[in-house]
This record gives C-alpha cells, sequence and structure tokens, in this order.
C-alpha cells in the first residue's frame, strides 16, 4: 500500500534555469505586443482613409471657369508652338462655353459652330462678339500649320482667354441678379 502512495505523489521536473523562464516568459507579451501594434497601424489606416474620402467628398466640384484658370495656367507654364497654343486654347475655351454657357461649340468642328445661326446665343450678349472673334482668330493660326514658337503671342492669347472667361462669367452674374430683381419686382407687383 506504500507503494501506491509513493507512486502517486508527483515527482517535480528538473530545474529550468532563470533566463529560460526570461526567453519564455517574454516571447508571449513581445507577440501579443506586436499583434496590438498591427491592429492599432491597420485601424489608424483606415481612418485616415475614411478621413480622406470625406474631406474629398465635402469640397464642391469646380466650376467651368475654374477648371479653365487651371488649364490656362499650366499652358501659360509651357508655353508650347503657337499652333498647339492656339488648338489647346480653343478647347480650353469651347470646354468653358460648354459648361458655363451650355453652348455645344466643344462639340463642332469650327466650321459646324461658325454655321450654327444660333452659335452663342448662351453666352451673354455683351461677350458674344469677343467670344466669336478671339474663337475665328485661334481657328486662324491653328489651321494656319505654322509651329513658329512666339511665347509673347501665346502670352496675348492666353490672357485674352482669361479675360473673356472673366467678362462672360461677369456679365453673366449681372443678368442673372437682373433677372431676380426683375422677379422680384413682378411678384411685388402681383
Amino acid at each position: 500500500m506504500n507503494e501506491h502512495i509513493l507512486d502517486a505523489i508527483p515527482t517535480l521536473e528538473e530545474e529550468i534555469s532563470p533566463a529560460e523562464l526570461m526567453v519564455q516568459s517574454i516571447s508571449g507579451p513581445v507577440l501579443w505586443g506586436l499583434i496590438i501594434l498591427l491592429v492599432l497601424l491597420v485601424a489608424l489606416v483606415v481612418w485616415l482613409v475614411l478621413r480622406s474620402r470625406k474631406r474629398r467628398a465635402t469640397l464642391p466640384p469646380l466650376t467651368p471657369r475654374q477648371l479653365a484658370e487651371r488649364a490656362l495656367d499650366r499652358l501659360a507654364e509651357q508655353l508650347p508652338p503657337l499652333r498647339e497654343s492656339s488648338l489647346r486654347l480653343s478647347m480650353i475655351l469651347r470646354t468653358f462655353l460648354t459648361g458655363q454657357t451650355q453652348d455645344p461649340a466643344l462639340f463642332e468642328t469650327h466650321e459646324e459652330f461658325s454655321r450654327r445661326m444660333d452659335a452663342l446665343s448662351t453666352v451673354p450678349r455683351s461677350c458674344q462678339y469677343a467670344t466669336r472673334d478671339l474663337l475665328e482668330r485661334l481657328a486662324e493660326q491653328k489651321y494656319a500649320g505654322s509651329s513658329d514658337h512666339a511665347p509673347q503671342k501665346v502670352r496675348v492669347l492666353i490672357e485674352e482667354t482669361r479675360t473673356l472667361l472673366a467678362d462672360i462669367t461677369r456679365a453673366q452674374a449681372e443678368e442673372a441678379a437682373a433677372a431676380a430683381e426683375l422677379a422680384k419686382m413682378k411678384h411685388k407687383m402681383s
């Protein structure tokens, strides 16, 4: 019976050195620390992505004039040859007219645009002549076939285009204000 009791008593394992205990006890917390750090990094990346999407969503879209101004700025930095500049200026102006006044000039050839009776009818009357004149001069340069590098002429055309954009935008605002005032007066009278 005593023999069974002695067998029932557990024996102790071999003595473990303190260095081994330190290695075992450090590896677990280090692994958990790395996992937590990885989770925090993923959460930070997700937060930054969501924040940038929200910020982009809150910015209003650029107006046709702002888009045209940016394109003019890029063109002014590059100053390509006169023919290429005229082509790009024509596209900038036609894109602006399409977005700002809903004139289909962007989708027409110069000949189609010139023949259309109602061309530029949505452009404020005070700006129609200047718009048509600038588009005609740009077309002459585009089709001249000359690849002269005339940076001064290009700068002048860029500034003329920039001024025309401002004039059209201002004239539209004035027309809208006058229409609103007229509607207000009509409403008061009725």
